[in-house]
């Protein structure tokens, strides 16, 4: 340390290595994003199905309500799928599996309230 080239080299590795932990973290947070999206489509559009014979009336403003949710979710599926066409892009591409919508084991990585699998 008593060198500044040594101090300065050895505080570049370890930003080098913070940057690769956090690409990392980035391509997990990508397609876990892609799967919560497409898992939140499935759920409302079976959800507003069931509605429309119980109670045509909730179903109706659940329907007004999502309309946003589905246009704010567009402009995240642009940005992600720009982001995985990125040539440096090293993550999973596309949509993957909640493992507790599947019933499986939930040993496997976790994040928030839900759990993932390939």
């Amino acid at each position: 340390w008593s060198k500044p080239g040594h101090q300065e080299a050895t505080t570049k590795f370890f930003k080098l290595c913070r940057a690769c932990e956090e690409i990392t973290c980035l391509n997990v947070e990508v397609w876990h994003l892609c799967t919560a999206i497409h898992n939140e489509e499935l759920m409302m559009s079976d959800v507003m199905q069931e509605l429309v014979i119980s109670d045509p009336q909730l179903a109706c403003e659940l329907q007004c309500q999502y309309c946003l949710c589905t246009d704010i979710n567009a402009v995240h599926q642009y940005q992600l799928s720009r982001i995985e066409n990125l040539a440096g892009f090293s993550g999973v591409r596309g949509i993957g599996v909640c493992v507790q919508c599947t019933g499986e084991s939930t040993d496997v990585g976790h994040h928030g309230m839900f759990y993932w699998s390939t």
